[in-house]
């Protein structure tokens, strides 16, 4: 389990990258993997982090696990509130549209 979820979140990371730096234009994104999540990234490094803990249970990786998910869940209000600011009515659309942060149909 801890390797399935290691690569694929290295896969969603990668994933997220290539499509940012294709398509990030200072606007909005909303199309490829924002479609499923509004912070695609985070979905993948939380389950990079969360497999390598299962993978290999050692202090530090449990460690960075429980720190990624104290630090992205406190970094998303931030970045959620910016956005709001920036991109105001298309950011609400875009959050009705899309209303998982992080897990599809979770969170």
């Amino acid at each position: 389990m801890g390797g399935v979820l290691t690569l694929l979140g290295a896969y969603v990371c990668a994933r997220w990258y290539f499509y940012w730096k294709a398509n990030y234009k200072g606007q909005l994104l909303t199309g490829g993997p924002y479609t499923w999540v509004r912070h695609p990234f985070y979905t993948g490094f939380l389950a990079l982090a969360l497999g390598l803990a299962v993978l290999i249970p050692l202090f530090e990786t449990v460690t960075l696990a429980l720190f990624s998910i104290a630090g992205i869940l406190f970094y998303i209000q931030r970045e959620e509130e910016f956005l709001l600011e920036r991109y105001g009515r298309a950011y609400r659309d875009y959050v009705r549209r899309v209303p998982w942060k992080i897990i599809p149909r979770v969170y």
